[in-house]
Formats: C-alpha cells, sequence, structure tokens
C-alpha cells in the first residue's frame, strides 16, 4: 500500500515505512488516487490549529468512500463537513495534557492489550465527542483515570474519545484527538510495552503498517556496582545537572517527571547530597579533583545566603528549604535541615575542613534546641513561629511521628555526637527512636508505609549500642521483616501501604494507589533503603541485612536508565514497575511525580549507597 503523510511539521519518527512526507503546505497538491492510506497529523502546539479546507473535505471524503484510509490527528473538527468525516465533533480549542491519561475500551487478546489499561502521552488533546449516529468504534478514551494500571470504571470526570475508526463507504476513517505521532517527547508514552502493543493491534485492525517508534528509556538489565557508579558519575557530568562543572555554582534539583526540562531551583540538601557522592567518589577513585568538586558545592552554599548565621536571630544555623529570596530562611523542613547537618559533620570528621564544624554545628544546636522532651520534632519550621516562641518554645509544637523526618534528624545527631563527644546529642536520637518504636503502630506516613520504614531503619543499628533494653535493635527486625514482605522478585521493595489513596493531582502523593500494583519508589524508598541497610548491616553484622542490602543493590543496577539522551543516560526515575519492568507509575503527585530524576535525593543517595558498599565504610565509623 502506497502512503502519502501530509504534517505540519516533520516528524521525528516516520509512523510507516516506504511512505512519502509532504509539507502541510502542500496538503492541496497531493494525488488521492495515487496512494491507498493517507495520514494527515497537525500540530501537538496547543496554538497552532491545522484546519482542512472546505474543499478538501469533499476529495477526503470521496477518497475514503472508495475504499482509501484516512488517519487524521489533531486536526480541527469543529465544522459539520470535517466532524461528519471523521466521526467525532470538537468541543473546544485543544489543550496541554496534564494528569489526563487515555484507557484501552476495547480488549485484544492476541496483543495481549488489556481492557481497561491505562497509559500515558505527552502533548496536545482536543475535547470532543463521537457522532451517535455514525457507525464509528471507540478504541482509546481519555479523562483524568485515578488508576495506575487499570480503571475498571467511569471516573466522575468528563470521558472522551481518543481514537476512534470508523467505517465510511468502502473505507475507514482513523481518529486521533490527541498528540500521538506529532508528539515531540516520545518517551513519554508510558508504558512503552502498552503502547508497543496499542501500536501494533491498531496497524492489524487498520491494515495500516504503522512502525512503534524506539525505546528512548531502556535499563541496564545488570551491571556491577562499579559500573553503576561510573554511569551515574557520567549523567551529573552530561545531563546539565551541574551549572559548572567545578561544583562552584551548586547543583540543579532535577529533571521534571512532566516536561523532562532541567529544573533551575538550587536545594541544600540535594547540594549535600551531591557532595557526599563526589567526595565517597573521589576517595574510591582516589581522585582528589571529585573532592574538590564537593568542596565547590558546600562553598556555593555557603556564599549564596542559604543558611543563617546571625547569631542574634531566632533561625541561627538553621537553612534555607530552597534560594528563598528573603534574608532568612522562611519554611525550615526538618529532613532537610538534618541531611545538611549529617553530612557537614561527616565531611568534617574526614576531611578537618573548620569551615564544615562552624557551619554544622549551629545547625545540631538549632535542631537539639527544637526537639521535643521526648526527642521528637515538628516536620516543619516557620520563622514567625520561631520569632514568637523562639528555639525552645517551637520544641513544643506537636511532633510530626514520622520516620520520614525524625529518623534523619536522629542520625544526624549521631553525627554531631561522633564530632563533639556531647552525650546529650545520641542521648536524644535514642530517646526519640524510642518514643517512635513504642508508638510504631501509630507512625504516620507521607507516601507509603514501605518509604517511611525504609527511613526509620538508618540510626536504629548505631543506638543499638547505647540502648540497654534492645527496644532499637528489634525495631529494626521488625521493620526489616516488614520490608521483606514485600520484596520484589527483581530484588527491590515494592511500594504498599499508602496512607492517602486519595491523594491525587496534588503535590506529595505516592506513585501507587494501592497494594500489588507492583510500583517501585527510587526517590522515596529503594534509594535511601540501600544506604540505610548497608548502615544496619556495619552496626550489627547482621547477615539478613547484608543479603538485604545484595539484592537491592543487584536491583538499582539491573534498573540504571540506558538513553542516547544525555538527561537519563546513567540515572534513576523515581518510579519502576515490576510488572512491565520498566519505569512506569501512577501519575497523581503533580511536583514529584513517577518519572522525575532528581540530583540529591535519587541520583546521590542511591549511588552513595553503593559506593559505601565498595569502600566498606561506614557513615558513622
Amino acid at each position: 500500500m502506497k502512503i502519502a503523510i501530509c504534517s505540519k511539521h516533520p516528524l521525528d519518527h516516520i509512523p510507516c515505512q516506504g511512505s512519502e512526507w509532504f509539507p502541510w503546505t502542500e496538503l492541496e497538491t497531493i494525488n488521492f488516487k495515487e496512494y491507498g492510506a493517507l495520514m494527515l497529523i497537525g500540530s501537538s502546539r496547543i496554538d497552532e490549529p491545522a484546519i482542512i479546507p472546505a474543499s478538501m473535505v469533499s476529495r477526503l471524503w470521496w477518497f475514503v468512500e472508495a475504499g482509501g484510509l484516512l488517519y487524521a490527528e489533531l486536526l480541527e473538527a469543529f465544522d459539520f463537513s470535517s466532524s461528519r468525516l471523521f466521526g467525532w465533533k470538537q468541543d473546544f480549542p485543544k489543550t496541554r495534557r496534564t494528569l489526563e491519561k487515555l484507557r484501552v475500551v476495547r480488549a485484544n487478546e492476541e496483543s495481549g492489550l488489556e481492557q481497561g489499561a491505562l497509559m500515558e502521552w505527552s502533548g496536545a488533546y482536543a475535547l470532543g465527542f463521537s457522532m451517535p449516529d455514525e457507525p464509528n468504534k471507540s478504541w482509546l478514551e481519555f479523562s483524568t483515570f485515578h488508576g495506575t494500571h487499570f480503571a475498571e470504571e467511569l471516573t466522575s470526570s468528563p470521558v472522551h474519545p481518543g481514537l476512534s475508526i470508523r467505517r465510511l463507504g468502502a473505507g475507514l476513517v482513523v481518529h486521533c484527538s490527541f498528540s500521538l505521532y506529532s508528539s515531540e517527547m516520545k518517551e513519554a508514552f508510558r508504558p512503552y510495552s502498552r503502547w508497543k502493543r496499542a501500536i501494533e493491534t491498531l496497524a492489524a485492525e487498520t491494515k495500516l503498517p504503522l512502525i512503534v517508534w524506539p525505546e528512548v528509556i531502556k535499563t541496564s538489565n545488570g551491571t556491577s556496582p562499579e559500573e553503576a557508579v561510573e554511569a551515574c558519575i557520567r549523567w551529573f557530568e552530561a545531563s546539565g545537572i551541574l551549572p559548572a562543572m567545578d561544583g562552584s555554582a551548586g547543583v540543579f534539583e532535577n529533571i521534571h517527571s512532566v516536561t523532562g526540562a532541567l529544573s533551575s531551583d538550587h536545594r541544600p540538601d540535594c547540594t549535600v547530597h551531591t557532595a557526599l557522592l563526589f567526595y565517597l567518589y573521589g576517595t574510591w577513585r582516589k581522585d582528589p579533583r571529585y573532592q574538590d568538586k564537593s568542596h565547590q558545592l558546600l562553598t556555593f552554599l555557603f556564599e549564596n545566603g542559604f543558611q543563617d548565621m546571625e547569631k542574634d536571630s531566632p533561625s541561627y544555623g538553621l537553612f534555607k528549604w530552597y534560594d528563598y529570596p528573603g534574608r532568612y530562611p522562611d519554611q525550615m523542613f526538618t529532613d532537610d535541615n538534618a541531611w545538611v547537618c549529617l553530612v557537614l559533620l561527616y565531611l568534617y570528621r574526614k576531611t578537618g575542613r573548620s569551615e564544615y564544624l562552624e557551619r554544622g554545628l549551629p545547625l545540631a544546636e538549632a535542631l537539639l534546641s527544637t526537639q521535643n522532651g521526648n526527642g521528637v520534632r515538628p516536620i516543619v519550621l516557620f520563622r514567625s513561629q520561631l520569632e514568637k516562641l523562639g528555639l525552645a518554645g517551637a520544641g513544643e509544637l506537636p511532633p510530626s511521628l514520622n520516620p520520614h523526618f525524625e529518623s534523619i534528624a536522629h542520625a544526624a545527631f549521631i553525627q554531631a555526637y561522633l564530632v563533639t563527644g556531647k552525650q546529650e546529642y545520641v542521648d536524644t536520637a535514642l530517646k526519640g527512636s524510642l518514643y517512635l518504636a513504642s508508638r510504631i503502630d501509630d507512625l504516620s506516613f507521607m507516601y507509603s508505609q514501605t518509604s517511611g520504614y525504609s527511613r526509620f531503619v538508618l540510626p536504629l543499628g548505631f543506638l543499638g549500642q547505647f540502648d540497654e533494653s534492645g527496644e532499637t535493635l528489634s525495631t529494626l527486625e521488625r521493620i526489616v521483616e516488614y520490608l521483606l514482605s514485600h520484596q520484589s522478585s527483581l530484588g527491590g521493595i515494592e511500594e504498599a501501604d499508602n496512607p492517602d489513596p486519595d491523594r491525587f493531582g496534588k503535590e506529595d502523593a505516592g506513585v501507587f494507589i494501592h497494594n500489588g500494583e507492583g510500583i517501585a519508589d527510587q526517590l522515596y524508598t529503594n534509594n535511601f533503603l540501600l544506604m540505610n541497610i548497608w548502615e544496619a548491616w556495619k552496626a550489627t553484622g547482621h547477615t539478613r541485612y547484608k543479603t538485604l542490602y545484595d539484592d537491592l543493590s543487584a536491583y538499582i543496577c539491573r534498573i540504571q536508565i540506558n538513553s542516547a539522551d544525555a538527561r537519563y543516560h546513567g540515572g534513576w526515575m523515581r518510579a519502576y514497575d515490576f510488572k512491565t519492568e520498566e519505569y512506569f507509575g501512577n501519575n497523581g503527585d503533580t511536583g514529584w511525580g513517577p518519572y522525575c530524576m532528581e540530583s540529591g535525593w535519587t541520583q546521590a543517595i542511591t549511588s552513595c549507597g553503593l559506593l559505601l558498599g565498595l569502600l566498606n565504610e561506614s557513615l558513622f565509623d
């Protein structure tokens, strides 16, 4: 079959082999009689309509009626003639996809495409409806389906046709109301395996020889920890995440989950994670250049006003959450500040650089002063609270009882104890951990119980030597038992026990909805657990913990991204699907969704976990 393709822009992937391409301006010059199929592809840009001239509608109608095949993607269908040709009437101008997903309307047993299966794409879509009096077979539909893999029941939001097939005379019209071949982000078609089956099914049903685009984001399927670390270092150097190669301009936060764009935000936590990575890598490779990069990253924080160093200020010692333009920190999150404290004091112990101590100890004291009598604390402090209550008064605010925040503060206090020998630090860490352990059935979690428990692990092994009751180590055992009950055959931990399954379409949501979906989280669970279970092994010598570390290490190396695109190659995304064995998860988190690549929290922390194993060292040595 001879095929003509006419599109608003040159396509990065030709839909059919042996086809002939025409620019949109030559649409009216195409001799339809020479072709068995026409593919008319509009633009994924919402401000660029693709209108079929009235004179062309009749020609297209006759072409199809005589047995031709017409594929129409994102063409304007407001007028009666084109809408009757397509069997689809447009409601509004096209808009940009945000949380919407496509749902398979009809199963195809031969391809394994299941009814209700959900898929994602990137680009534009147009709202409309199929003509009720036309012989039209809806094939894909879209709405804000909240499910992860499937949506068996209809959403409360309106459902619109995404792709339909209409028989007209002896021919067929395929209408696509979203960016498919016009999309400029092929990596955003997720999961790829399902899209591959969908395209193959569409080709078989229409006899249009469609070609599936190459997979943009693959995985390594197994490398060594050494190779994985090297690839991640190359990611930092090639992805654009470092605005200056020597570290002097800090590090950007992430590659965005939806847009794939490089974030320009600077955050102290991401910066110190990356500084820790470069220090450990430089130590492992005996390459002082990377230890100098580590120092330059920290100097960037010191010289750009991220820490309040005014001794009379109520937020003295604490860091801003991000490059907040105000003079003083406003929101001071526990986990972010505790990570800065831990890394500064650890690196002081390793390097002896006095500025790390001069910055780290005031931060440790500020955190200690805002713990309450039980050794726990609020999630976040606001400067207005500190101005009113002072540091000691802020310690009376309700604590979070969430290990995501609490346990990293306890780990930071361990570093402060190792630096100063001050017993109050380790006593507070132990008291707080025991308080959480005594209320383990009443803890709060952000994304999942698996993610919260992964964070709980970090300080417990070290604190066991100070706990005559043995409760910290028995709690560690209980936590690991729970995590192992959710371990995949690939070695990673599957997300489980979502505390708020209805939290969809907001920041800070999980990448799964219900247990059993087979989704793993590399932003909040497996990344931190890799490092934390290593620390548990080093502190206790318990072989079960070493086995879990080895399993996680193998899993992490297996799922590292292999891509021709430097934004992705050598890194890890947040959500990995054990069932399809590719990156995929629920898209309900609008800030840090399933495909984000966080510089510090994922890439750096994951590689630090691998490097500690390669160095056979502990953060608490």
